[in-house]
């Protein structure tokens, strides 16, 4: 349900002809896009264009980025207040084991294979995607988990595949799946930001977890090939369906450019049938972190889009869009100026949902 705010907010957007959410950000795409366009509604990562021509006739690779949209579908701003409520000292216990250093040293591990973009498959079985491929099952594998190369398409030179790491809960249970995507646009050593950082924060969550037992079976999914249409995530969700696990997720977590930030908000993005999940998440949010959560609708251009098509309550967690990276796409996106204790309260509030949502016992410390 919308929140009396929110139908404000989708009154605002036109009423005059059909409203097309952007369904990217690439720079050629809005140069394009400005041609045939008017802006009806733009707030974070939400913007709806009003068209000057019909969508059957502009180039099929723009009228693929557009969708159209009604007003009630859409809200961007602050999450819900929800009831008062005291912290939980043994949630606190288990998300204050995250790090951001540990997760700073993910992201560069990650961020300095190279060139991460799937289509360096087609040229090298060395390719930056590839190391990272390679860096992240090691680093499953070390933490305890069974880690699958979910292998999904063929390249020239290897395979495009996702690394995904399970434990399973207790028997007869259901699953959690947390996801964020490793490859980047392809510039050298650079990507840190978008999505180094979220991979980095599912290998954090990861590590946080292993030393916990938990009810719900848990599916960490480092996903490929997000920045050529989610193909990965796409992937995952299809050959998750056809297996019957996805059958078995109750909620799914995505991590996607978490540690640029200014102003301490963060950007919960879902579509409008899981709007309460997403504000009971914003709850979370104020409870356990200090960060400021705004709810973002509807969902759009990352690896939480697939699952939620499959009916899944899912959201992303991003960085406020209206002060997002400026290096967005660029090859200055590089470590030196993110923030790692903005991208860690994420990590936080991510194992603050899972706590709350799962039973969560824990195991003896590894000798």
């Amino acid at each position: 349900m919308l929140l009396p705010s929110a139908l404000v907010h989708a009154q605002n957007v036109s009423a005059s002809g059909p409203s097309y959410l952007l369904l990217s950000q690439d720079p050629d795409f809005l140069e394009q896009l400005s041609k045939v366009s008017s802006t009806a509604y733009s707030s974070g990562r939400t913007r709806l264009v009003s068209l000057s021509v019909p969508l059957n006739e502009l180039p099929a690779w723009i009228a693929s980025r557009l969708r159209e949209v009604s007003p009630g579908e859409v809200y961007n701003g602050p999450a819900a207040e929800g009831a008062e409520k005291d912290a939980d000292p043994e949630i606190i216990s288990i998300i204050s084991k995250a790090d951001p250093g540990r997760l700073m040293n993910y992201a560069r591990d990650i961020t300095m294979t190279g060139k991460r973009n799937s289509g360096q498959l087609d040229y090298s079985a060395a390719s930056g995607n590839r190391q990272a491929m390679d860096y992240i099952a090691a680093s499953f594998k070390g933490l305890g988990y069974s880690v699958e190369r979910q292998c999904y398409k063929e390249r020239k030179a290897d395979k495009e595949c996702n690394i995904i790491a399970r434990r399973a809960g207790e028997p007869g249970n259901r699953a959690i799946l947390i996801v964020g995507h490793m490859d980047s646009v392809g510039f050298e050593n650079a990507g840190a930001d978008d999505n180094a950082s979220g991979a980095a924060g599912v290998l954090e969550m990861a590590r946080v977890l292993s030393g916990y037992k938990s009810a719900h079976s848990l599916i960490f999914v480092a996903a490929n090939g997000e920045e050529n249409g989610i193909t990965g995530s796409y992937a995952c969700a299809r050959i998750m369906k056809a297996s019957g696990e996805l059958s078995k997720v109750d909620w799914a977590i995505n991590m996607d450019m978490i540690s640029w930030n200014r102003d301490g908000i963060l950007e919960i993005e879902t579509n409008k049938e899981f709007s309460a999940h997403a504000d009971w998440v914003g709850a979370q949010a104020r409870l356990y972190t200090n960060l400021r959560p705004y709810i973002a609708m509807p969902a759009w251009g990352s690896d939480h889009v697939p699952f939620l098509e499959a009916g899944i309550p899912t959201y992303l967690s991003i960085e406020h869009w209206e002060d997002h990276s400026p290096c967005y796409h660029k090859a200055c996106d590089k470590l030196e100026s993110l923030s790692w204790d903005y991208a860690v309260q994420i990590v936080r509030l991510n194992l603050a949902v899972i706590a709350g949502k799962t039973r969560l016992t824990g195991l003896p410390p590894k000798p």
